[in-house]
């Protein structure tokens, strides 16, 4: 990706996470809806001012911006975690149950705790692999 793809995706993560639609994120960006709306889009020439405003009211550096690598504060990983924790907690018990055994199962392939899936395990159950065969 080039400089303006690279920012166009940096800018719409911090816009998404700060829950901003694109006249409140202007505002506070200090731009026009239109700049926003071609940066958004990868149009646009924004000089290293411009780069350097942006990056300063979106709280990365202009490097970050750039790239699009944004550095994640601990604490807006925590808020991440809460709203998918609130939307987990939100579904019916059947599914909360079926995720938490997925996350489970993640868990202890991160950790190398775990063999393969066997027979009857979430994966298999996703994959639809957990029907009964036929005895023929």
């Amino acid at each position: 990706m080039g400089l303006q793809e690279n920012m166009a995706v940096a800018i719409r993560t911090v816009m998404l996470q700060r829950r901003k639609s694109l006249t409140e994120f202007s505002e506070e960006l200090e731009i026009s809806r239109t700049a926003l709306y071609d940066y958004l889009k990868a149009k646009g020439n924004p000089s290293a001012a411009t780069i350097e405003h942006l990056a300063d009211k979106m709280g990365v550096s202009p490097a970050a911006l750039m790239t699009g690598l944004l550095e994640l504060d601990q604490r807006e990983i925590v808020l991440q975690l809460l709203d998918t924790i609130h939307g987990v907690a939100e579904l019916p018990e059947e599914k909360r149950i079926y995720f938490a055994e997925l996350f489970l199962e993640m868990v202890k392939l991160w950790s190398g705790d775990t063999p393969p899936p066997a027979s009857g395990s979430p994966r298999d159950t996703a994959l639809g692999k957990n029907e009964p065969r036929k005895r023929e």
